[in-house]
């Protein structure tokens, strides 16, 4: 079954990504690895650059199963794109990156976050 993982290219971003390789791997692929653009905003730390894909590319070499890489666009919410894959993917597993801040739970809470566990058709493993 289909895993597939909201990438952005930080550290923790990173992270998910090799989660996602290990969980594709067990559940038999494919992984789609997503990277969101918002539209209108040139300076976005989220935004991969083809430098940034690249490396991620490297660290999925070798994968025993079938990775695609998409870089949607949206002026909208980045959690509708990433259900939307799920959906069209009939994903088994959507896997994000959460950044460790302070106040964790704030942060764990966010509107994305939160709108992914909570309609996500799928399980949601967050790193």
């Amino acid at each position: 079954m289909a895993v597939v993982v909201g990438f952005i290219p930080t550290e923790v971003g990173f992270k998910a990504l090799a989660a996602a390789r290990e969980e594709a791997q067990q559940r038999g692929g494919p992984l789609i690895v997503v990277n969101v653009l918002r539209d209108g905003i040139t300076e976005d730390p989220r935004h991969a650059n083809e430098q940034q894909l690249e490396i991620a590319r490297d660290q999925l070499r070798g994968a025993a199963m079938r990775v695609e890489f998409r870089q949607e666009r949206t002026e909208d919410d980045i959690a509708d794109v990433l259900l939307q894959v799920v959906e069209d993917e009939k994903a088994e597993l959507l896997v994000l990156g959460v950044r460790r801040q302070q106040d964790l739970a704030r942060h764990l809470l966010g509107l994305t976050v939160q709108k992914l566990l909570l309609s996500a058709d799928s399980e949601v493993l967050v790193v």
